[in-house]
């Protein structure tokens, strides 16, 4: 007999409780699906945010961006990584979506430098790292002052005191979990860049990603991005490893880095 049937054997019920369960009417009462289907239809609604990245293949791979999505962008360090949610950052502000961003990699100034053009978009004026309940009261305020729903971490391990961890794995992906509530309960696309771990191939995949496979296993969409200088200096691949609401994997994007950001380019068919 199996633990969740010795469960039920030893619970005692008295008529009292009977009562109590058969008259709840609570939020999380148990309901038939009928009776819950009716009521997300009554409550259908737009998504609170549906943006486009402004790359053609990724959106639509993605089918854009929508509010309770966690986004995981991936690949080796200095392949694109933050150049790419750079590119977004910008596509996203020309049509008046104004993202939250947490840069703890580098110092401010030189991440503000990065830009051509420095576009419009919100940032703490001083980060503080390994504190998530910081973060999410930052994600909060942006909410309040600039009506901001998309916000974009640089990267996931500076939200975790690696020091203190005891199991890379389970505190990862328990912060990466925590990072995706987040996202639901307050109606948020979050962008979280993460390391992969050592992989001298390449053939990038989800699998790569650094400590923990929670980090895939918690997130909507996986997109890796690696640089392809046999095709030229500033030349990328980007690839949508997985995307939970199209269904689409593996599916393939060439990049070139213009004028300062990466933008789609089609290679012809050899």
């Amino acid at each position: 007999m199996n633990g969740s049937q010795n469960t039920a054997k030893n619970l005692t019920i008295t008529n009292s409780d009977k009562e109590n369960f058969s008259q709840y009417s609570e939020d999380d009462r148990v309901v038939t699906s009928f009776e819950l289907r009716d009521k997300l239809l009554s409550e259908k609604r737009n998504p609170h945010v549906s943006i486009k990245s402004g790359i053609p293949s990724i959106d639509h791979a993605c089918d854009g961006f929508r509010d309770g999505e966690l986004i995981v962008i991936s690949g080796p360090t200095k392949n694109g990584k933050t150049l790419l949610a750079q590119s977004f950052t910008v596509n996203f502000s020309k049509h008046k979506e104004y993202p939250g961003w947490f840069s703890y990699e580098v110092p401010a100034r030189q991440f503000l430098d990065q830009f051509p053009i420095l576009p419009l978009f919100y940032l703490p004026q001083k980060n503080k790292a390994q504190d998530f309940n910081w973060f999410q009261e930052r994600c909060i305020e942006a909410y309040h002052k600039y009506n901001t729903r998309v916000f974009f971490i640089d990267h996931l391990h500076y939200l975790i005191d690696m020091a203190r961890v005891k199991n890379p794995s389970l505190d990862i992906g328990t912060i990466v979990r925590r990072i995706k509530r987040f996202a639901v309960d307050n109606d948020f696309v979050i962008f979280l860049l993460a390391h992969i771990g050592k992989n001298e191939s390449d053939d990038l995949s989800y699998r790569d990603l650094r400590d923990s496979s929670f980090i895939a296993q918690e997130s909507d969409c996986v997109i890796m991005v690696k640089r392809t200088p046999k095709d030229g200096q500033n030349s990328a691949k980007a690839r949508v490893e997985f995307h939970r609401r199209t269904g689409v994997m593996e599916w393939v994007v060439y990049l070139e880095k213009k004028h300062g950001y990466l933008c789609e380019v089609i290679k012809d068919a050899e």
